[in-house]
């Protein structure tokens, strides 16, 4: 992992030569704002050669990868991305454990990673540390809203595993937890929403689970309201590609 992380490093040397890290911070949090992923990066990863150990720089680094990677055509270049977005979360979690920035970036990453995974061993391991850092996150603060759709959506996808992946859960973990339930996914997901209304993200969770059990008026009716949104943030410009997807497919087999 170091060979891979000095590698990502070195991307920016020639960047961070000229400027402080703290302007390159905050020119890099400017550009995160506008939208512009790439070139936010690039700043973050020039603070990273001046200062490996910026937590901050550390996990927005990480949600930067993980956005350039979500808009990538191919499972292998998406990949590359994800793991360089895994990389650096794990990295800010070890400057400061008590991140829940770095934290939620991690499962991002980890939930990313899970989506393209072939292999089901990989999907369920991951789905696990998943869970695990999401409680984490309750624990240092109940009330932030991303960690109850962490939690809604691990119940969603374990609730819809193939049977073939249920038969490797049973053979490598010894089953599925007991309490996994598409019930339980909604309810996370309309806790998340409680705590902040008019999220994109949180809509598509509960649009999702809806749409899954063929309640496809509820699901068209939140992923309207979710289409309708401006985006806040980055990766709220990839969650609505998301929801015009789901709603196409709500509109086809409704």
């Amino acid at each position: 992992m170091k060979i891979i992380w000095f590698a990502i490093l070195g991307l920016a040397a020639h960047a961070a030569a000229a400027q402080p890290a703290e302007d390159l911070m905050q020119e890099g949090l400017r550009l995160e704002k506008e939208f512009k992923v790439k070139e936010a990066l690039q700043k973050f990863e020039a603070v990273l050669v001046l200062q490996p150990r910026h937590a901050e720089a550390l996990w927005h680094a990480s949600r930067m990868y993980s956005n350039v990677g979500g808009h990538l055509k191919e499972k292998s270049q998406k990949r590359v991305f994800y793991e360089k977005a895994k990389a650096a979360a794990v990295q800010s979690i070890h400057v400061n454990p008590a991140s829940i920035d770095a934290r939620f970036s991690h499962i991002i990453s980890l939930g990313l990673m899970a989506e393209i995974a072939s292999n089901p061993r990989e999907k369920i391991r991951d789905a696990k540390i998943i869970r695990e850092e999401a409680e984490a996150i309750v624990k240092l603060d109940s009330a932030y809203a991303p960690a109850y759709f962490v939690l809604g959506k691990w119940h969603y996808e374990l609730a819809k595993l193939s049977w073939i992946e249920q038969m490797a859960c049973d053979l490598l973990f010894g089953g599925l937890p007991e309490d996994v339930s598409m019930e339980k996914a909604a309810r996370h997901f309309r806790r998340a929403s409680a705590l902040d209304a008019d999220n994109i993200l949180f809509l598509y969770g509960e649009a999702s689970v809806y749409a899954y059990e063929e309640d496809y008026g509820q699901a068209k009716k939140l992923l309207e309201r979710a289409l309708a949104l401006a985006p806040r943030e980055p990766d709220d410009i990839l969650r609505k590609e998301k929801c015009q997807a789901l709603y196409q497919q709500v509109l086809k087999e409704s």
